[in-house]
């Protein structure tokens, strides 16, 4: 818990993540350990990565281990995708509401002593449901009607392959390529539709990673990995539906890196130490064949991040106290436009920003079933390039922007039972946050980045997990936050953050027996105000959502159908004001699915 997926539409829309009140751009995304975080942008859209292809999601609310160079100040997911050889294929056909499309295929297996894993998945809708539109009166209910979404169509196809070399006496090599691609129109807000807007996304990131054996008489471990990501995004508003001019955009980035991580077990003094180094380098390209527009300057950026973690190890194991320092800073061209529209200008000396602070934690395992854990973290994050240097037309740049700065502190506990059929755990966490980054009208068609609030959070979180011989589980987690405005602004300081519920719950009631499975999910948020200032007819309704769905085993491990009804209450909500959500939505799955013997790369594949 603690967690909030923000979409900003139905299926295939923008989705962004929330850690803990955070906003979106303080939330580090990783694939496999590859950062994904735009310097440009500063924000992941998790409806365009490859999901389907998961084994699991690590999600770091508070410290994050030395291997992640750049933790956010909001928090850290890392998206770790299905090994490769492990003799599995996996086809699956759904359709559902809106002529809504869902077609995965994955194979794994080995090759000798390479093994493999290629996963195609595609997905199309064409995201025509009703919703209510409140012509931009919230406060006045005459002129609600119910309208169908329109423009909304998209199709993304996805293809991802992992290969595991030979291991060279103890040497493990592993690449991986992630292709993406997909076609869409945007909808536009609640009130205000569009017709001729669109947008296309072409991304592929690749990597290379390498893990040594241990070393030095088994007391030294070594992994690096390399990587590139290529982007492309082609937004077309012939008719000025969308912002302030008429746009036909290409614009290019191209990001690369490399990072190497260095484990040294110091065992007659019970320690563990690490080193983690990264650099990455971005190069982002605008262009606009809008002749008013024109190409804009070559935005450049460098990061480099420098981190060392020693892990004291007492109580024969059962106590780890962990110290950690990391430094990192990133340079930029100084580059910016002139007001007014006019052209770039540059300057020779280039923008830095430094930032380096302690992590500190405590894992104490005072029995095989208790467990009791604490962080405390600094985090910094550097403005994007966007906030620092602007873009032509509408967003004017600030050079002077500091990064934003955040404390993170948490402590609790997990205690699990005797016969592993369940868990709960607990956690106290408090944030602060300073000198965070808003845009400001700065005049009648122009915004400005400015270093203008502060933030507060504190809260508990709750969860747990119980099963039962009968073939009934039940899964929970619950939320309660109190997320304020810390800035020095009298007409702020004190208000809620708009968007952040002070109550989140997350219920899961399943049973499954022999070929039959069943299950029930709510998912209640309190009210939360959609401003900065509070005001009363910005304040959100609670929500009650309600999924329900059934699998049945057609043939006993091999072929199996499931069908799902989500928001079964038809409930007309938002996440983001503006972007309505879909009502009730079918969805009908007929999954294959074999599995073979472990093959000889998944072995090696490291659990975290």
């Amino acid at each position: 818990m603690g967690v909030h997926i923000r979409r900003y539409g139905g299926v295939g829309a923008y989705s962004a993540a929330s850690i803990r009140a955070s906003s979106p751009g303080q939330v580090e995304v990783y694939l496999d350990g590859v950062p994904l975080r735009s310097g440009q942008w500063g924000v992941v859209n998790l409806a365009d990565l490859p999901l389907d292809t998961l084994e699991r999601i690590e999600v770091y609310r508070g410290g994050a281990p030395v291997e992640f160079g750049t933790p956010g100040v909001g928090g850290l997911v890392n998206l770790v995708t299905k090994p490769a050889g492990s003799g599995r294929f996996a086809g699956s056909v759904a359709a559902g509401s809106h002529d809504t499309y869902k077609i995965d295929l994955l194979k794994s297996g080995a090759v000798g002593a390479v093994g493999y894993l290629v996963s195609i998945d595609h997905l199309q809708s064409r995201g025509d449901y009703e919703y209510l539109d409140r012509h931009g009166t919230p406060a006045n209910p005459d002129d609600d009607e119910v309208v169908t979404r329109s423009n909304n169509a998209f199709r993304q196809s996805d293809v991802f392959v992992r290969v595991g070399l030979p291991d060279l006496r103890g040497w493990r090599v592993e690449l991986t390529d992630d292709y993406f691609r997909k076609k869409s129109g945007i909808a536009g807000i609640e009130n205000v539709q569009t017709d001729e807007v669109r947008y296309e996304i072409r991304r592929n990131i690749v990597r290379a990673g390498v893990e040594s054996p241990l070393l030095i008489g088994n007391s030294i471990e070594l992994a690096a990995n390399a990587f590139r990501q290529d982007r492309r995004d082609l937004f077309f508003n012939p008719e000025n539906e969308v912002g302030f001019s008429r746009s036909d955009t290409d614009n290019t980035t191209r990001s690369y890196g490399a990072n190497a991580h260095g484990t040294f077990y110091w065992r007659a003094a019970h320690q563990v130490a690490s080193l983690f180094g990264e650099t990455r380098w971005e190069r982002y390209v605008p262009t606009d064949a809008n002749p008013a527009i024109g190409t804009g300057f070559t935005r450049k950026r460098r990061t480099s991040s420098l981190s060392a973690e020693d892990k004291l190890l007492l109580l024969g194991g059962g106590l780890e106290l962990v110290g950690a320092y990391r430094y990192q800073e990133a340079i930029d061209n100084f580059k910016g436009p002139e007001p007014f529209g006019g052209p770039p200008v540059a300057n020779e000396e280039p923008h830095w920003h430094v930032f380096h602070g302690p992590g500190f934690g405590l894992r104490w395992n005072v029995d095989p079933r208790f467990v009791v854990k604490a962080n405390h973290t600094r985090y910094g994050r550097f403005p994007t390039m966007l906030e620092l240097f602007g873009s032509s037309g509408y967003v004017e740049g600030n050079p002077d922007l500091d990064l934003e700065r955040g404390v993170s502190t948490d402590v609790g506990f997990t205690l699990t039972a005797d016969d592993g059929s369940g868990f709960v755990e607990a956690a106290l966490f408090w944030a602060d946050r300073k000198d965070l980054v808003v845009f400001l009208q700065n005049s009648q068609r122009t915004v400005k980045a400015t270093n203008l609030e502060s933030a507060s959070v504190a809260g508990v979180e709750l969860t747990g997990r119980r099963t039962w011989r009968s073939g009934l589980g039940l899964s929970a987690g619950y939320t309660l936050q109190d997320a304020r405005n810390a800035g020095p602004s009298p007409v702020y300081h004190g208000k809620r953050l708009p968007y952040e519920p002070k109550h989140d719950l997350f219920v899961r009631l399943g049973f499954e027996r022999g070929r039959f499975a069943l299950w029930h999910e709510y998912h209640h948020e309190s009210e939360a105000y959609r401003d900065r200032a509070n005001l009363p007819e910005n304040l959100s309704p609670a929500k009650h959502l309600h999924d329900i769905g059934a699998r049945f085993e057609i043939v006993p491990g091999l072929l199996s159908l499931a069908a799902e009804v989500n928001n079964v209450t038809d409930e007309r909500i938002v996440d983001v004001e503006g972007y309505p959500l879909p009502g009730r939505t079918f969805f009908l799955t007929l999954l294959l699915e074999t599995r073979g013997a472990e093959g000889a790369q998944s072995k090696h594949r490291k659990e975290s």
